[in-house]
């Protein structure tokens, strides 16, 4: 998957390698690079601070009472809604602007709000104001992630990737700190009857807003950058917005380990909202306040720096995706400890492990995604990837709050001692705070045994992919003067008969057709298919069988179809490479990609130009194919397993869709043969000029 790494590079299957401190030096010397990661280390580091005084203001006004945790849940859906929504739209249409205007623009905007937030006293304004933030915040996170790599060269990317984490971050543990002095040092350094005496929060939110502004001047030094759509594309031709969009959340849905870690990283970071999101109620119980809950926000922080720091040198012992899993269980596992604890400072040991293991969880599906992400695509994958995150935050932000309200806090009844000061009758309660945190505690590590199991599937098959050492070079498309079009279907989904109406078609235009079909097409392969096909052959195995399709096929390649293209023939084959990536590295359950590496190597790296995939529902197929005959030993198999194969072809089509036509098999005969025939003659006519 060399083409897939950033820069051509060779895979990397550690994923995460320890770097020298040259490459950062090195990295840190490029003047752009520098410039937009003192920016985001400045501008997050007062987000960071913004966010808990935002959360602690929502509480001051409205009090210990069920209220403010309904408050506060309303206030970070407006903090969180709005990204989650709007983020990977913003992200296409960023593309298209000047994103280091986007970025300056934004982030005044965001300043001169935040600046106005501390003078109010109604819920409604806070959220209003949140809600303007947060919109202007989703134009700019797409604009400074497209922005990013066209600062550094692709080699640097991993590297890059790192420090931009740990400066987005790793600032967490410094920014709980600094909003405890901040709020604690309020009332010392300001006049007892002054605004910022009365309402501490404000120093911090101000601290916020000046944080933007001081970052302006940082990104308005970067070079201008424009998105990659060229002028000269005719935008009635060009992708929609939807299309594009759906391109990122097609490939994750696509593919099985990414699918994994990126559920994994949303759990990590629900558990760690949990802790940010509840831990205002939380230092409350504890009797630690405002600045209590800043403290137990930075050792939280703190975790997550370390695990960011330390998964390079783990990962060198133990493999990224066998780390994945187990920090995710034990964020989970700490979170639960946590809740049980009955002072502030019992609950930082857990909750410092807790940042822990979300973070070594993040940076490990972080990187992965970034190393199997399609360049073409890879600004909608993330956005895609981002949507995730922010919708595990979202859930941990305004559901917790929820769950707290509606489980009521725990009650602290105080008592009057015999000098006339007061203390808590009981020292240790149990209620709505703790069991919602234990409840986010047991979904964490659900989420970490699931996730464990998928990825443990992936490394076997890709254990099983790695001792083939199987390769091939790309086949080389200037060899080829002819066009080959595969049809791909389940069975009885009607490839034969629109086989031959395109075979009379394009001979009517003149050119040669050459018909074939897999397995089979020579005189090798055809014995192959008696035997593949054959009902006697049930005790045979599904690498057997899998291995059998590929020797067939390489016979098939050689021998029919490579020479038929040289000739400059129009290649018709009734099933392809897809049929066994989807009947036996998906139906089967071999793995696909071990299925796509076995026959990369038996075609030479062959791929058709276009693939025409005939859908129906399988019941409705195989009632067609067999028509009151026997069924061969494929037809014969259980509908849960045909099932299994329509849903692969549909995965494969999504997620390569310029070349799949994708059509309904049930529509008429004669309809779905004219709209076939134009797409194949569409893409002859340049052959024919050429």
């Amino acid at each position: 998957m060399a083409a897939d790494v950033p820069g051509g590079d060779a895979p990397d299957h550690s994923v995460v390698r320890g770097r020298s401190a040259t490459a950062y030096l090195g990295l840190l010397r490029n003047r752009d690079f520098r410039n937009l990661a003192l920016s985001t280390l400045v501008s997050t580091l007062g987000d960071w601070i913004g966010f808990l005084a935002i959360i602690a203001l929502t509480a001051d006004i409205l009090g210990p009472t069920r209220a403010a945790a309904f408050a506060v849940s309303a206030v970070m859906a407006a903090r969180v809604l709005p990204s989650l929504l709007l983020g990977p739209i913003a992200g296409v249409f960023v593309d298209r602007w000047n994103r280091k205007r986007v970025m300056v623009v934004t982030h005044v905007g965001r300043g001169t709000v935040m600046a106005l937030i501390p003078f109010t006293n109604e819920i409604l304004t806070l959220l209003l104001a949140t809600l303007l933030i947060e919109v202007l915040s989703s134009m700019f996170a797409p604009a400074k992630d497209a922005l990013f790599p066209s600062l550094i060269r692709r080699s640097e990317l991993v590297v890059a990737n790192q420090i931009n984490l740990v400066t987005t971050y790793g600032t967490l543990p410094l920014g709980g700190a600094l909003y405890a002095a901040l709020v604690a040092s309020a009332g010392s350094l300001f006049p007892p009857d002054s605004f910022l005496a009365g309402r501490p929060v404000a120093f911090a939110i101000w601290f916020n807003a000046a944080s933007f502004f001081i970052a302006v001047p940082l990104i308005a030094r970067l070079p201008d950058n424009r998105g990659t759509q060229h002028p000269s594309v005719d935008p009635r031709t060009a992708p929609s917005a939807w299309e594009q969009l759906k391109e990122g959340f097609q490939f994750i849905g696509g593919h099985p380990v990414i699918r994994a870690l990126v559920l994994g990283v949303m759990v990590a970071f629900g558990a760690a909202g949990v802790v940010i999101t509840a831990g205002e109620f939380f230092a409350a119980l504890l009797n630690a306040g405002q600045s209590g809950y800043g403290i137990l926000v930075a050792v939280v922080g703190a975790g997550m720096l370390v695990g960011l720091l330390s998964t390079a040198p783990l990962a060198q012992r133990i493999g990224p995706e066998r780390l994945f899993a187990p920090g995710i269980g034990i964020a989970g596992l700490a979170l639960g400890i946590t809740a049980i604890m009955p002072t502030l400072l019992a609950a930082t040991a857990p909750a410092f492990l807790m940042g822990v293991g979300a973070g070594v969880a993040f940076i490990v599906g972080y990187t992965v995604l970034q190393r199997n992400a399609d360049d073409r695509i890879r600004g909608r994958t993330f956005g895609a990837f981002n949507s995730g995150v922010r919708a595990a935050i979202f859930g941990s932000t305004v559901i917790v709050p929820v769950m707290i309200g509606l489980l009521g806090r725990e009650r602290r009844v105080l008592t009057t001692l015999d000098d006339g000061s007061q203390a808590l009758l009981y020292p240790y309660t149990f209620g709505g705070v703790r069991i919602t945190l234990l409840l986010a505690a047991g979904l964490a590590i659900v989420g970490a045994i699931a996730t464990g199991r998928t990825l443990h599937r992936a490394v076997r098959a890709d254990a099983r992919a790695d001792a083939l050492q199987l390769s091939a070079e790309p086949f080389e498309p200037t060899s080829r003067r002819g066009i080959f079009v595969a049809f791909e279907g389940g069975d009885g989904a009607g490839k034969s008969t629109q086989i031959r109406l395109l075979r009379n078609a394009i001979e009517r235009a003149g050119s040669p057709v050459v018909v074939t079909r897999e397995p089979g097409g020579t005189a090798l392969g055809e014995v192959i298919r008696d035997v593949l096909l054959d009902p006697d052959s049930a005790s045979m195995t599904p690498r057997t069988e899998a291995l059998l399709y590929a020797a067939a096929r390489a016979q098939h390649v050689d021998e029919v179809i490579v020479p038929a293209l040289d000739a400059g023939a129009v290649v018709l084959s009734d099933r392809f490479v897809d049929s066994s990536v989807v009947y036996q590295g998906v139906a089967r359950e071999l793995g696909d990609e071990l299925i796509v590496e076995l026959n990369r190597w038996a075609t030479v790296g062959l791929e058709p130009d276009l693939t025409v995939l005939l859908d129906v529902d399988p019941v409705e197929g195989l009632r067609r194919a067999v028509d009151g005959r026997e069924p061969d030993r494929l037809e014969g198999e259980s509908a849960e397993f045909h099932a299994r194969v329509r849903t692969g072809y549909l995965e494969r089509a999504a997620r390569d869709p310029s070349r799949y036509l994708v059509l309904d098999g049930t529509r008429p005969v004669e309809e779905l043969h004219h709209e076939i025939r134009d797409a194949v003659l569409a893409r002859l006519e340049p052959k024919v000029e050429a």
